[in-house]
């Protein structure tokens, strides 16, 4: 990854930042730095209203599935490949990731290369599962941006090159990631509709489909008052006065509490993985099992139209 890679990842993660945008006038002298600016005020305004009107995960498509031939038995070590089916996304960080194609991971070889290495399923924090034998592990996304259409510019170090050249394009791409994880069901971190990297609403998450009747987050003797006088105390008034203090009073709310890159990383599928009596691992789709469901989803208006349209009397 290059240090321009890297730029938007962090950038698009400072939200404690505010935006600028540049002011043009007549005989103002503007440079690359300008015009800069003013394409990233208009990228990180657009990723800030996805990230907090939206928030993330998937809005359709990007299936996780296997392939492989037909194995002769549950022990044979074969080619098995991870699938990744085209579709649209949000990231961690506000950023929209669009795939018009499937993209491959070769799981037998990452195998190969981590368990003879690693041994990924004994080591602390990995994917290892000894109440039944089987290694876990999730594939994640997140948006990448990617240079391109290398040209020719005007060297701004002394003995840079006779033929200095920089990236005239930046793609959006998708990044995948495989990473060995035992995924810790009880905790509200690992659940499919878990808050925002800044944002628990909830304080400390909540079980899908329940809000809490009174918000542990401190209202006024008025406010309180006001919220056990209504009818729908226990419903969307409710998780309003909790979002009051979401951030709560620090002033440094709003900055990263992780890494940009971990911020970033969004949950696709966890996989499961029966290992062999002696822990070996085995690549062979018979010993593998697939759950999509465990995502976060980005859900669109057009679906909740088409929901309350079924459930209407």
């Amino acid at each position: 990854m290059t240090a321009m890679q890297d730029q938007s990842l962090i950038s698009d993660g400072k939200f404690e930042q505010p935006l600028k945008r540049v002011v043009f006038e007549p005989g103002m002298l503007l440079g690359v730095e300008a015009t800069t600016s003013e394409q990233d005020y208009h990228r990180r305004r657009l990723v800030r209203h996805q990230y907090w009107l939206h928030g993330y995960g998937t809005v359709t498509g990007l299936v996780v599935s296997l392939q492989a031939e037909e194995p002769e038995n549950i022990d044979q070590h074969i080619l098995t490949k991870l699938i990744v089916s085209p579709g649209i996304a949000i990231d961690g960080l506000g950023r929209e990731v669009s795939s018009y194609e499937p993209y491959c991971i070769n799981l037998q070889d990452w195998l190969e290369a981590h368990s003879d290495k690693d041994r990924i399923w004994q080591v602390a924090n990995g994917g290892f599962d000894g109440s039944d034998n089987s290694l876990w592990l999730k594939i994640c996304f997140r948006y990448q941006e990617q240079p391109s259409g290398l040209q020719p510019v005007m060297a701004t170090q002394i003995n840079a090159g006779t033929d200095p050249v920089q990236p005239s394009r930046l793609k959006d791409c998708l990044l995948l990631e495989l990473i060995p994880e035992k995924p810790l069901f009880e905790d509200a971190a690992f659940a499919p509709w878990g808050p925002p990297a800044y944002l628990d609403p909830l304080q400390g998450g909540h079980v899908h489909g329940q809000v809490p009747a009174v918000p542990s987050a401190p209202l006024n003797p008025v406010e309180q008052t006001y919220l056990t006088a209504q009818d729908n105390a226990e419903g969307l008034l409710s998780l309003n006065a909790a979002m009051l203090h979401a951030l709560g009073t620090d002033k440094n709310a709003l900055q990263m509490q992780a890494t940009e890159a971990e911020a970033a990383r969004t949950l696709l599928a966890r996989i499961r993985i029966q290992l062999n009596p002696d822990r070996k691992v085995v690549s062979n789709p018979q010993r593998m099992q697939i759950n999509n469901l465990l995502r976060p989803f980005v859900t669109t208006p057009q679906q909740l139209l088409s929901l309350h349209r079924s459930v209407a009397p």
